[in-house]
């Protein structure tokens, strides 16, 4: 730990400003001092506190919970009883202290805004957002955590104990909320989901001017829920070139795996025909080639930054 020595803190700080800015208020890079230092009461560490354009700031170190209740290590086994709703007086049984210890650490890890502490510039907050429900359980029963993902990285997660529009809405709207904290104006481009109603009306309430996008996964699987068996080679063989395409980043390189294009690329062949409209198809015209279907849906999706 540097804390205990002025030079090391000093030299600490300098470094993680300039690996990880966004971790700092505005202003850090152009200069900070020490404030003051004091030991903390419950942990008995000693913690500093550095001052930017003014603003005291206090810097704990990683191995304490927030707000100094526990050590890290200490915490992590008796957290992960929670998990299984286990009682926080059988908790303190096993690990010490008293019940109403562990419910304020177990608190304390959600008061901290995730997109604040992750997203610290307004203009880093992403465009492109894909939405889901992990199925989980709750007290003995099922619940659902509503996810905000971007740039490969969490931004949501939000209980709710059923996934209808209004308590999704409720889940969803905590990265709303959060993100507008940054910038009031906040809306993303697009919303990626899975195609269950609730998810896309919750999403579409609380930003209406995103367009919503079906997942390509869920794209393919639709289609292939509407072949035929006898379609069984070709699917397969349009299974391997979807997998492919999904991989890439850029979208030349989608174009290049998926269009049919005169140039001498592949070219995708169109879906067997159906005499019948399968009422599970839904919209989906099974004449037409698997690659426009594909890319009408899920272009944006994949290659954002296109």
């Amino acid at each position: 730990m540097t804390a205990g020595d002025p030079l090391q803190f000093r030299l600490r700080i300098d470094e993680m400003i300039a690996a990880h800015p966004e971790l700092f208020p505005p202003g850090a890079e152009r200069g900070w001092r020490t404030k003051d230092s004091y030991i903390s009461k419950k942990q008995g560490i000693k913690i500093r506190r550095i001052e930017i354009g003014g603003v005291s700031h206090t810097v704990r170190p990683s191995f304490v919970m927030p707000y100094t209740t526990d050590m890290t290590d200490d915490a992590e086994n008796a957290l992960f009883l929670r998990k299984f709703d286990v009682p926080f007086w059988a908790i303190a049984r096993i690990f010490g202290k008293n019940p109403m210890h562990w419910q304020r650490t177990e608190q304390s890890l959600g008061r901290n805004s995730i997109v604040g502490t992750t997203v610290r510039n307004p203009e880093n907050l992403p465009k492109h957002i894909v939405a889901d429900e992990k199925h989980t359980s709750l007290g003995g029963g099922k619940a659902y955590v509503a996810t905000t993902v971007a740039e490969e990285c969490f931004l949501g997660a939000s209980v709710t104990e059923d996934a209808g529009e209004e308590s999704l809405g409720q889940a969803y709207g905590k990265y709303r909320e959060e993100a507008r904290n940054a910038d009031p104006d906040y809306a993303p481009e697009t919303v990626n989901t899975d195609g269950w109603k609730a998810t896309r009306n919750a999403r579409k309430k609380l930003f209406p001017s995103a367009t919503l996008i079906l997942c390509f996964l869920h794209t393919f699987i639709g289609i292939r829920n509407c072949t035929k068996k006898s379609s069984e080679k070709f699917m397969t063989k349009s299974s391997e070139s979807c997998g492919t395409a999904i991989m890439l980043r850029t979208d030349p390189l989608f174009r290049r795996e998926s269009d049919d294009s005169p140039n001498g690329r592949r070219k995708s062949p169109s879906l067997p025909q159906s005499p019948k409209k399968s009422p599970k198809c839904g919209k989906i015209s099974l004449t037409s080639p698997l690659h426009m279907i594909f890319r009408g849906r899920t272009e944006r999706a994949i290659c954002p930054n296109a």
